[in-house]
């Protein structure tokens, strides 16, 4: 019975235009879901009305928010589960391999360790640590030093090839990379600028050395992505629990919405058949 119900009306339509404005979406040309603060503005404005239809409005577009806040965080849920399983796939597949390459790996491996080493640098065998390390870092400074490119393979041990690859580009630019040559896998050998003849053959020895850790890992990861697969693969496709309830609300408030339009629609009419003709009502009227 006052301009207080007029007076809501205005804040909640402003409320509504903020929360647009603040959601940055540009593609926006209908807000379906209305911030808390436009919610306790239309419960003020339905209030001060005193029409109970605008009162159960207001508190039916307050739930509605809420049931729609939940299915879009079940739907964010849906994505997450088809993104973890695509992941663990994934992972599952790749272990899979690096498991079967690693056990190729293991079969192809000669010991090494104390009397058992033999390298060949160069096309020649050694028995002796100090030497064939320097042997085959000597190799690897010239090259480097030579900025040489191309593909050479440098040495062998433990039943894989020591392989290196110069590359060069730009003015001045030039990388040196060499590895052990596994099934399947380059396996990295840092050769820094302090690393020494005994050093380098320490970490070829212990790069060999893990490889029943290396199996061991991936074994591991097998079993977790197969048991994340089992976790997720039950929530996989979950309805929303709530989609009958956000269903019944949408469909009252329809119904509301649909009467108070009625009545607007009416007393529209009845203001038109009381006009006088000259933009007044009668006095009548």
């Amino acid at each position: 019975g006052s301009v207080d119900a007029t007076q809501w009306q205005l804040l909640e339509r402003k409320a509504r235009f903020i929360a647009a404005a603040l959601a940055g979406d540009r593609s926006i040309r209908r807000l379906e879901d209305i911030g808390a603060q436009a919610n306790q503005f239309a419960m003020a404005k339905a209030l001060a009305s005193g029409d109970p239809r605008l009162m159960q409005k207001a508190g039916l577009e307050m739930e509605i928010a809420r049931l729609r806040r939940l299915r879009a965080a079940h739907m964010d849920d849906q994505h997450a589960v088809r993104r973890t399983l695509a992941e663990a796939h994934a992972q599952t597949a790749s272990s899979r391999k690096r498991r079967e390459q690693i056990e190729a790996d293991l079969k192809q491996r000669t010991p090494t360790r104390g009397d058992l080493f033999s390298m060949e640098v160069g096309g020649r065998h050694t028995t002796e640590r100090k030497l064939a390390g320097a042997s085959l870092l000597s190799r690897i400074r010239i090259l480097a030093k030579e900025c040489a490119t191309g593909h050479w393979t440098l040495g062998r041990l433990g039943g894989f090839d020591i392989k290196a690859e110069g590359r060069s580009w730009g003015v001045g630019f030039h990388k040196l990379e060499v590895w052990f040559d596994r099934t399947g896998y380059e396996q990295e050998v840092r050769t820094e600028e302090d690393l020494t003849a005994m050093g380098l053959v320490s970490r070829l020895e212990y790069l060999l050395d893990r490889m029943e850790v290396d199996l061991a890992e991936h074994r591991r990861r097998i079993t977790e992505a197969e048991a994340r697969v089992s976790g997720y693969q039950r929530r996989l496709g979950e309805a929303f629990a709530y989609e009958g309830e956000l269903d019944a609300k949408q469909a009252e408030l329809d119904a509301i919405e649909a009467d108070l339009g009625a009545n607007a629609g009416r007393f529209a009419n009845a203001a038109t058949a009381n006009d006088d003709g000259t933009g007044l009502q009668s006095e009548a009227a």
